[in-house]
């Protein structure tokens, strides 16, 4: 990004940031590497620390307003100063947790944000600084449910996340990302359209499959889930394409 102005809370200096994330695709559990650049102007500037939080970004179930999850955090090297005029450049590398929300899936943008925020902090004061996007993509075990999911007849329209932890899972966050699936041709007897949440870890994802109930607000005001398991080990072991055809009908007798 370009650099941005933040005017300092000790004797009225300023330091112009910019934040250079340059890893340009990321996945849950990995880990991406940048740069923090900063600039005095006007006098030297003392900088006690630089903090890194990587944030996402969803809307209040009941007042509709943004609010923010942090998911990492990181603190790079200081105290420091920047001469006037010079710069400082300090790069730091951040590894994603395995539940961080996937903001594309093959090259499609989802509509979740995750967002790289960089504060300059002293002992009175911390502020923002610059705000970076942070493109995640799915990972193979998410395409490749997905990808099953659409052979069997369902599109991928949308993906939300929604402030609110899943009833009784192994959980991180206190918000999920939900997954909408339109059926292509909807068929007499069929669950219709679909739910699907990935609460993703290291050894693969617990997978929540339910009908679609776009009106209700929370978990529990929606159809019961059916819960199962995927594991990253077996992306070339299971037939992806028969495990979804058993899945859709678990929720049909369900």
């Amino acid at each position: 990004m370009m650099f941005k102005g933040l005017r300092k809370w000790t004797g009225g200096e300023a330091v112009e940031v910019d934040t250079q994330v340059l890893t340009g695709v990321v996945r849950p559990g990995d880990t991406f590497t940048g740069q923090v650049v900063l600039r005095a102007v006007g006098k030297d500037v003392q900088v006690e620390t630089v903090v890194l939080r990587a944030v996402a970004e969803y809307a209040h179930l009941d007042t509709g307003e943004a609010e923010t999850d942090e998911i990492g955090c990181e603190y790079l090297d200081g105290p420091f100063v920047v001469p006037e005029g010079c710069e400082h450049r300090v790069r730091f590398s951040m590894r994603l947790p395995w539940e961080t929300p996937i903001t594309e899936l093959a090259g499609q943008a989802l509509g979740p944000l995750v967002r790289l925020r960089t504060l300059l902090e002293d002992e009175d004061a911390q502020d923002d600084a610059d705000h970076d996007l942070i493109h995640v993509a799915a990972l193979p075990l998410h395409e490749t449910i997905m990808d099953a999911f659409a052979a069997a007849g369902w599109t991928f329209p949308s993906s939300r996340l929604v402030g609110e932890r899943v009833p009784a899972a192994d959980q991180i966050f206190d918000f999920h990302q939900s997954f909408t699936l339109a059926e292509r041709g909807p068929t007499g007897g069929g669950p219709g359209d679909l739910e699907v949440v990935f609460l993703t870890n290291a050894v693969g994802c617990e997978v929540f499959v339910r009908s679609a109930a776009p009106e209700g607000r929370y978990w529990n005001d929606k159809p019961p889930a059916r819960r199962f398991v995927a594991a990253h080990h077996d992306l070339d072991r299971v037939d992806r394409s028969a495990e979804i055809q058993r899945w859709i009908r678990e929720i049909v007798h369900r």
